[in-house]
């Protein structure tokens, strides 16, 4: 330090002699620092204090340097504790930087610290047991480094200490009860540590001040304790992501200021507590994921909730009516429970509905037509109920929806016109439904969709040609309808598109030019329509596709040889017109029933061709005819000579059947013909001496 100073003096007199003492100290840790984004320019050693220096406040009477705040100043190096000897220094934060190395011990020298934050940096090694010894520290914020070990004991002892977070560190030890004698602790955060299996300490029921509890993912097994429900003051409980057990305390009733309770996602059994209507301060209830079963209560419908999450429970039972009352509803997620009855048809008409998820139940009736009243409403999310009768006519005026999802139910009728066109919409589907009428020219302004689902329904007329003006469309899903007449020109234009499946239509005319430009196109599936034509030759450049079902059409002509150039994990153009020649790659048994029902086809596979495929196939046919005759009198000439010969060998020479051996052989699992089949020169492997080696895998 010394030598500091008196370099400074030597070479920069009139400069370093006017910065006082702190300024001086700033200087010492700007030079420990790597600061590449040069946030620490504004130090300059020109200055007579530091006060005006970035991130540096000053007592306005003394001069002397009160907080320092670096947050998000790309700063690194090891943490500076030179700072500690700022006398005054009452509140430090780096929060979000490169600060590395082990928080130091002599930390404990900054003795008037009253808010420390680190978070964010790259702190390892234990924490300092003398962070007990700052006598005024209310703040300790060391979220997201990379602390372990235990929590030392001494924490314990913290006097004045209001809020501490230690989310996102590597502390493996257990959650310890003496956490629980810290009653000036308003925060306590020890989140998404890998702490050893444990309960929640009983005595936090002791924190009476605390105000925010969350304990998400520590390892917690076991129930949550019944003193929880002392904390008069707790307006956040979080302890979502464990392995709690048993029912939820009654006790919690008690908690009459809480305003959000987290318990998703753990094995959590019973149904919601009695009392519940006691929580009115009640915003956001999250009991998701767990085991829990009984009716919905409605004294917990009746509270100003703004968010209710049940889904992936047992809940049985009608939603209470007096949901639809709450005026500031905005999540409503109930799926995957055992829910009956109807839906409250004024749902959303008292509140700024932004999600609503019903899916998996047993609901029926109506789609309430005030879901939209206020404008808000971004996913409707019914699939897998019983609901029926139409869409209501208020839906398409809804702007703001982004996912529509009301495949498997009973609905029917046209689809309103407006709603085909949403322009923020990405996923519509509307899967085994009994929907009617034809797709609406709106579909135009539908900008954003993504995935249109509208597969097992009774859609009909053509597909129009707007539909070619999606360009994020990457999923068009339309079979087993009525439509018919040709696929519009314009379907081409999709680059996006990954998966068309139009099986089971009465879709007809050629398939379209241009195919090629699916460059995207992973699954292509027009069979079972009326397609004519033949199959363009740019279906060799689709390059990603891997799925190809023409099957139970009326093309004709040859198959395109670049089919070859495809990787297919299926390929099925049987049952239709098709002639000529087979692309030598699929000219191969195994490929047989991607062809058959094609009587021009008449490739090297056996038993393809019957017969009715024109001029080559009725001399190829002849031909074959004449052999069979041929073989079947060679062979009755044949074995009448055996017989003539045998019985003349017979008389000739007379043997003792008695030292005849008898050898048996095992039956074989393959034919001479299956090895024949395989020896070509796409399975040489080798060859030596006595020719070349195949290599042949059988049936078998």
């Amino acid at each position: 330090m010394l030598l500091f100073v008196f370099l400074s003096i030597l070479f920069f007199p009139s400069c370093t002699l006017s910065l006082n003492q702190e300024g001086l100290y700033l200087q010492q840790i700007k030079l420990s620092l790597s600061d590449p984004d040069s946030a620490l320019s504004s130090w300059s050693d020109r200055d007579t204090t530091p006060c005006s220096w970035s991130g540096i406040k000053c007592d306005p009477t003394t001069s002397s340097i009160t907080s320092i705040d670096l947050s998000n100043s790309n700063v690194a190096g090891p943490f500076p504790t030179l700072l500690c000897r700022l006398q005054n220094l009452t509140s430090l934060s780096f929060s979000n930087n490169n600060i590395n190395s082990t928080l130091p011990l002599d930390i404990s020298t900054c003795q008037n610290l009253q808010h420390l934050d680190l978070s964010q940096n790259l702190l390892t090694g234990t924490l300092p047991h003398t962070l007990a010894d700052l006598p005024n520290l209310r703040y300790l914020d060391l979220t997201g480094n990379n602390f372990s070990g235990d929590i030392p004991d001494t924490f314990g002892r913290f006097q004045k200490l209001e809020v501490i977070s230690l989310v996102y560190n590597l502390i493996d030890g257990i959650i310890p009860p003496f956490l629980g004698n810290i009653t000036t602790l308003r925060m306590l955060n020890l989140s998404y540590n890998p702490f050893t299996s444990g309960r929640v300490p009983p005595e936090f029921g002791n924190l009476t001040n605390l105000e925010t509890l969350w304990l998400t993912q520590c390892n917690l097994i076991g129930e949550i304790p019944d003193s929880l429900g002392r904390l008069k003051k707790l307006k956040d409980l979080d302890l979502a992501f464990n392995n709690l057990v048993g029912s939820i305390p009654g006790s919690l009733t008690e908690l009459t200021s809480v305003v959000q309770i987290e318990l998703y996602n753990n094995s959590l059994t019973g149904g919601l507590p009695r009392g519940l209507g006691k929580l009115t301060e009640l915003k956001r209830l999250d009991v998701s994921m767990n085991r829990l079963t009984g009716w919905i209560p409605d004294e917990l419908c009746q509270l100003p909730l703004e968010s209710l999450n049940l889904y992936e429970n047992g809940f049985t039972g009608t939603l209470p009516a007096s949901i639809a009352d709450s005026p500031n509803l905005y999540e409503l997620r109930l799926f995957q429970n055992g829910l009956t009855g109807e839906l409250p048809q004024n749902l959303g008409k008292n509140a700024p509905l932004r999600w609503i998820d019903v899916s998996n139940n047993h609901l029926t009736g109506q789609i309430p037509a005030s879901l939209c009243e206020n404008g808000e409403l971004e996913e409707i999310l019914m699939i897998y109920n019983s609901f029926s009768g139409q869409i209501p006519e208020s839906l398409s005026q809804c702007r703001s929806l982004t996912r529509v999802r009301l495949g498997y139910n009973r609905l029917s009728g046209e689809v309103p016109a407006g709603l085909w066109g949403l322009p923020h919409v990405s996923l519509f589907d509307l899967f085994n439904n009994s929907f009617s009428g034809p797709i609406s020219k709106t579909i135009a302004s539908a900008a954003n969709l993504s995935k249109l689902i509208i597969d097992m329904n009774n859609f009909d007329g053509n597909i129009p040609e707007e539909i070619g003006f999606l360009a994020n469309l990457s999923e068009f899903s339309g079979s087993e309808n009525r439509f018919n007449g040709s696929l519009p020109g314009s379907i081409v234009n999709l680059k996006e598109l990954g998966s068309l499946d139009l099986h089971g239509n009465a879709l007809s005319g050629d398939l379209p030019d241009g195919v090629n430009s699916w460059k995207k196109m992973n699954e292509l599936n027009l069979a079972s329509n009326a397609f004519s034509g033949n199959i363009p030759d740019g279906i060799g450049g689709m390059s990603l596709l891997n799925y190809l079902d023409l099957s139970n059409n009326r093309l004709s002509g040859k198959i395109p040889i670049g089919l070859q150039n495809l990787k297919l994990n299926k390929l099925n153009l049987s049952n239709n017109r098709l002639s000529g020649e087979i692309p030598p790659l699929y000219a191969k048994k195994m490929y047989k029933s991607s062809f058959i029902g094609n009587p021009g086809l008449c490739g090297d596979i056996e038993g393809l061709c019957d017969g009715r495929g024109g001029g080559r196939g009725m001399g190829y046919a002849w031909s074959m005819r004449s052999i069979f005759a041929l073989a079947v009198f060679l062979l009755i000439f044949g074995v009448v000579w055996f017989y003539f010969k045998y019985r003349n060998f017979k008389k000739a020479r007379a043997v003792d059947k008695s030292k005849w051996t008898l050898m048996s052989f095992h039956n074989l699992g393959f034919s001479e013909y299956e090895i024949l089949d395989c020896l070509d020169e796409d399975n040489v492997i080798g060859s030596g001496s006595s020719g070349k080696v195949y290599k042949v895998v059988l049936s078998n």
